[in-house]
């Protein structure tokens, strides 16, 4: 038995030590998690704190069938999006024409190599309408597909699809105005 799989077993068994060192095993990427969603800081550490709270009340329900970093992960996620929905009134544009994923590029769709650490990047990405957020931090973070998407936010598969593509234009616009800046 590994090392988690013994911390997850004292944790299901109410040890208070063994919930605590998964907390603060875990706190750091989770909050990452959540922020990517939510721009205020205190927002993600409440969403980070509820998540915690589903994740040791479920805790009785993880099988295994997936990596316990993949379970957690997915909990926070909800979590954070429950939130942003909360919090904002969250708009799609219907969209009936999208891009498929492996729509062709032209040449000059390509950006020169951005040089953007990861809290510019982050600072762009929340600039984002939330919709495009959500659905880029989904697809291109989280790495779901976009018929889990569309089923996890209530939207179609096109309209997904759309929403990222707008995601990515959005950050193609706001990289080429940061690049002009810098000459």
């Amino acid at each position: 038995m590994s090392d988690i799989d013994e911390l997850i077993l004292q944790c299901k068994q109410n040890q208070s030590w063994a919930q605590e060192k998964l907390f603060k095993q875990f706190a750091p990427k989770m909050l990452g998690v959540c922020r990517r969603y939510l721009i205020d800081i205190d927002d993600a550490k409440d969403a980070m704190q509820d998540g915690f709270v589903k994740i040791f009340i479920n805790l009785t329900k993880y099988e295994g069938r997936s990596s316990f970093n993949t379970w957690i992960t997915r909990i926070m996620m909800n979590t954070a999006i429950d939130m942003v929905k909360k919090i904002n009134k969250v708009q799609f544009v219907r969209d009936e024409h999208y891009f498929d994923d492996d729509t062709k590029m032209g040449e000059d769709d390509y950006l020169e190599e951005p040089n953007l650490n990861q809290e510019e990047l982050l600072s762009l990405i929340d600039k984002m309408p939330n919709g495009y957020k959500m659905v880029f931090n989904m697809y291109a973070i989280d790495g779901l597909a976009h018929k889990e998407i569309g089923t996890v936010l209530g939207i179609s598969e096109g309209t997904s699809k759309s929403q990222l593509n707008r995601a990515r234009n959005f950050l193609k616009t706001e990289i080429l105005k940061i690049q002009a800046t810098a000459i």
